[in-house]
């Protein structure tokens, strides 16, 4: 069919929702790619299968006519799975941890900690790169804190490509931020409150069309209480108790948080394009937990007790800013981005303690506070250009952390008399770590059918770490690492019809102990536990293989078969300190070690579509079987099923329900397991008129959230739980300012592609992925 006159065309591949054309001009290839919606065909002159570039291309000097897209966007690319998030209703009441929730194979456990089909090693980025935010102890509170609403989609790879980091052998989960870049002025209010909760925000931004600013401003306040329990055995030779401590204890948590954010873009001409983001964010933690912890011996028998009044203070102060410019080469789909990010993220952490012995004896106090200073910068320059049908991407990255701890304590001494240092739990600890990246990626079809691309990523680190002790001992060291590593990568794409494709791929990852995980020192973390790093440890390497089907329609699923397999797996190893006497409570120290190796495979599929005119389902599900052999519990092996479900019903035009419930199986922890734990999410919407909405969502409503963890060794055999408050109610309301609400029925389809000029992946996203 011909698509601009004298110019013949041959159709590459297809889809229901894309179509990629073939021609030829007198400057050589043209990639024509289309979205196509219903009968309409108008097509537009595009970038190479791989990337859009940040501005429209001056038009190729011959007399080829542009034409426009019109249609739905796509909802993956070729090494990644997008998540639209603006569609729940309760996008602007919930956090970040609740929108990775509803995200299919993505966890986040009540502790904070994110899971990837089970694996824990997976790296969190924000709009395409690595955040001071993200990492580390930091990102389990930035999780919880930050606002759901704050987040425009989630994407998702779990074998991620060469212009990524190999760091993350779970894969890579990238918030990709808000941008409003409609024309005009526009913005949008948020209010919601709860039992003893509440959170707000508003945001804005002007387009003029030669620039852009926007602005938000979000404070939440939250309160959330828990309860826990543990027992933990101390083993002989035989696997017979020794000795065992019980403990029973409430907490509350308050959490308060307030962050703000500014940005600006720039269109210099119509081939570059500059921009400037800058963010704060402060959180405020004040937990108080009441504990009862009780000794026994080897016989059964009650040798100590007390209970434990503690309470843990401190605030951390993120900060970030980042510059770019983007610039569009004269081919179509040439172009060259050079981005620069620096973070700051400080802490200061108290713990105040007072423990009152059953026995009647002398109360004791101890303290303990934690200070820590983290710096990060990522500066990246990507460079994307076709070669006729085919694409290249190239570009390099250099990240920077240096971070530094500082850990002192006190006691337990008799209240009353002055404190005395710990030396044991009294220690200072800081690195300097620099990678710095190249890589390569060629993208192109064959045939009519297949699209391929390969890579290569060449990954240099250099860590310098300094531990200091106490003052006066011998205590200080320094170390010294350096290694190159070169990870390669693979997609591909099968058409086999309009509607249907085949999907591969492969990518070699790595999971480095993170410099935290090298300091050798003791860290305080609760009467019965500290932790500490190992110096020896080396990086774990990951071959992860997956192959899939989707078919999309007015029915869309997908189903992946994934296979992982680990060298020099870091594991988690847990002793018991030694005990002045037999009535002292035992400490448990855990480190990590290289323990064995291990492998993974499953099943996941996803579902997505109506039932009704009314009604539309989306189900997840992920059957997946683990294996660890270590030397310490020799080989683990467990099958799980973990899922997701979410029903959307739109009752009127003005009403609309959604209701989800997410479950994770069994999971492997290379010394026991954790347990299945699960969670849902109840929400109504009422809109009252095109700018104003009624919020009603209930967090829990079944009241499953409930975590535990076993640990079973030769030495140690110990149980604990934790459970959530139950039921969070919240009411909102939400009001846009400068056009109607943002929020769609909900036969808008939620897996869409990223948004904006920025090129894919957003404005200050990575490289792009390709096509569909």
């Amino acid at each position: 069919m011909p698509v601009c006159d004298g110019f013949p065309a041959i159709i590459l591949g297809q889809s229901a929702m894309r179509k990629t054309f073939f021609t030829t001009t007198g400057l050589g290839v043209l990639i024509l790619g289309g979205y196509v919606s219903g009968v309409t065909q108008s097509l537009a002159q595009e970038a190479p299968p791989a990337a859009a570039p940040a501005q429209a291309a001056e038009p190729p000097a011959d007399p080829t006519t542009t034409v426009t897209v019109t249609g739905k966007k796509p909802q993956n690319k070729i090494d990644r799975q997008v998540y639209d998030n603006t569609k729940d209703i309760d996008s602007a009441t919930g956090t970040a941890a609740d929108a990775l929730n509803k995200v299919p194979s993505v966890n986040v456990d009540p502790t904070g900690n994110v899971t990837l089909r089970g694996n824990s090693n997976v790296q969190v980025y924000i709009d395409g790169k690595p955040s001071v935010m993200m990492q580390g102890d930091n990102r389990a509170g930035a999780l919880q804190s930050m606002s759901s609403g704050d987040i425009d989609s989630v994407e998702v790879m779990t074998n991620p490509g060469a212009q990524f980091s190999s760091e993350g052998s779970g894969g890579i989960i990238n918030l990709v931020m808000r941008k409003n870049r409609k024309p005009g002025n526009t913005g949008a209010f948020n209010a919601n409150v709860g039992d003893g909760r509440y959170n707000a925000s508003i945001n804005g931004a002007r387009n003029s069309g030669k620039y852009t600013i926007s602005g938000g401003l979000n404070i939440r306040h939250d309160v959330r209480p828990s309860r826990s329990g543990s027992v933990q055995s101390r083993l002989d030779a035989n696997g017979d108790p020794l000795s065992t401590t019980e403990q029973v204890g409430a907490s509350e948590g308050k959490n308060d948080n307030i962050s703000a954010n500014a940005g600006i873009d720039y269109n210099l001409s119509d081939k570059d394009q500059i921009g400037a983001q800058t963010s704060y964010s402060r959180r405020e933690m004040d937990n108080t937990s009441d504990d009862t912890y009780a000794l026994y011996n080897a016989d059964g028998d009650l040798t100590s007790g007390y209970t434990r009044h503690s309470a843990v203070t401190g605030p951390r102060d993120d900060f970030s800013f980042g510059v770019r410019w983007d610039h569009t080469g004269d081919l179509t789909g040439e172009t060259l981005k050079t981005d620069l990010r620096l973070g700051r993220s400080t802490g200061n952490t108290a713990t105040d303690a007072l423990n009152y012995p059953t026995d009647g004896s002398d109360t004791t106090r101890e303290t303990r506070k934690v200070q820590s200073d983290f710096h990060n910068a990522v500066l990246t320059v990507d460079y994307v250009r076709p070669f006729g049908g085919a694409q290249m991407t190239t570009g390099f990255q250099i990240t920077q952390d240096d971070n530094s701890f500082n850990n002192t304590a006190t006691g337990p001494d008799v209240l009353g008399v002055p404190a005395t240092d710990n030396d044991r739990l009294t220690n200072s600890f800081a690195y300097k770590q620099t990678i710095s990246a190249a890589y390569m990626t060629w993208q192109t079809p064959i045939g009519e059918k297949w699209i391929v691309m390969g890579g290569l990523r060449a990954e240099a680190l250099d860590l310098d770490t300094q531990n200091f002790g106490v003052p006066g001992t011998a205590d200080d060291t320094t170390s010294h690492i350096s290694y190159t590593k070169f990870n390669p990568s693979a997609f591909a794409t099968y058409t086999l019809n309009d509607t249907t494709k085949l999907r591969f791929s492969y990518s070699h990852r790595l999971q480095r102990p993170s410099p935290q995980d090298l300091n050798p020192f003791q860290t305080y973390q609760d009467p019965q536990n500290v932790s500490a790093g190992n110096t020896d440890l080396k990086p774990a390497e990951t071959d992860s293989f997956e192959a899939g089907y989707e078919k999309s329609g007015k029915v869309n699923y997908q189903i992946r078969a994934y296979y992982r397999k680990t060298e020099d797996s870091i594991t988690s190893y847990s002793y018991f300190l030694p005990v002045a006497n037999p009535s002292d409570t035992p400490v448990l120290l855990t480190t990590k070690r290289n323990l064995g190796s291990g492998e993974a495979g499953g099943l996941e599929g996803n579902f997505d579509g109506k039932l009704s005119d009314k009604i539309s389902v989306r189900v997840n599900a992920n059957l997946a079987w683990n294996k660890l052999t270590t030397p310490t519990t020799g080989e683990q092996e467990a099958t799980t099923l973990s899922g997701r479900v979410s029903m959307d019903y739109n009752a009127t035009t003005k009403d609309r329900f959604q209701i989800s419930y997410f479950g994770r199986g069994k999971q492997l922890t290379g010394q026991g397991y954790t347990g299945p734990f699960g969670m849902g999410n109840m929400s109504y919407r009422h809109q009252y008129t095109p700018k104003a909405a009624l919020v009603v969502t209930v967090q829990d409503p079944f009241r499953t959230a409930k975590f535990r963890t076993v640990v079973d060794t030769d030495s140690i055999h110990s149980e604990s739980y934790r459970s959530l408050q139950g039921q969070v109610f919240m009411v909102g309301l939400s009001y846009t300012l400068g056009g109607p609400s943002t929020q769609k029925d909900g036969d808008q389809q939620r897996w869409n592609g990223p948004r904006g000029p920025g090129g894919p992946g957003g404005g200050w996203g990575g490289p792009g992925g390709g096509p569909m």
